[in-house]
């Protein structure tokens, strides 16, 4: 994909994320949701079909052209669930995302991380700061936004590496606990 229609889905993407359904607190292990261990590992169809309320479908784990997505998050973060603010400043949710591509890529494999911290106070210098419209919420800002390709023989390139130092994340934050 070009980057500009990734820039798109990543907008698409952080919204899902933070869309939850108010199902979440079933349990939901066929959509690869675990509520105790907060987090979520499986398709970004089965994410969409947990949100809607709809029934899962079957992961194949080696599917091609098909988007998968592990997402951790800490317990500051859990409120976000009901469609709350998260509980204190400092909250975050880290995604990860790949896709086994097919056609003139096949065996190439696209990659994204992404991690949002809640600062609602201060904001976090340097970090993409993730807007109302985008997040539902005021006060999310993006630390790391990561994006590469790897190839059939292993390769990595990358496209996208965006990291802030934690130091500044905590320093903002005013919080020598912070920790993700």
């Amino acid at each position: 994909m070009k980057v500009r229609q990734r820039s798109v889905f990543l907008v698409l993407l952080l919204i899902m994320l933070f869309s939850f359904p108010s199902v979440a607190s079933a349990k939901t292990d066929d959509y690869g949701y675990n509520p105790q261990a907060r987090s979520f590992k499986g398709t970004l169809d089965n994410w969409e079909a947990f949100m809607r309320g709809a029934p899962p479908t079957p992961v194949d784990w080696k599917a091609k052209d098909v988007i998968f997505i592990e997402r951790k998050w800490d317990k500051r973060f859990d409120p976000m669930i009901q469609g709350e603010p998260p509980a204190a400043p400092g909250a975050w949710q880290k995604a990860k995302l790949w896709e086994y591509l097919s056609g003139d890529k096949l065996g190439w494999t696209w990659h994204q991380a992404l991690e949002v911290v809640y600062s609602p106070n201060r904001p976090i210098p340097g970090a993409i700061v993730l807007t109302p419209e985008e997040m539902g919420i005021e006060g999310f800002y993006c630390v790391v936004m990561e994006e590469w390709l790897v190839d059939p023989h292993g390769k990595k390139t990358i496209v996208e590496d965006f990291n802030l130092k934690h130091n500044i994340i905590k320093r903002a934050l005013h919080w020598k606990g912070w920790k993700h």
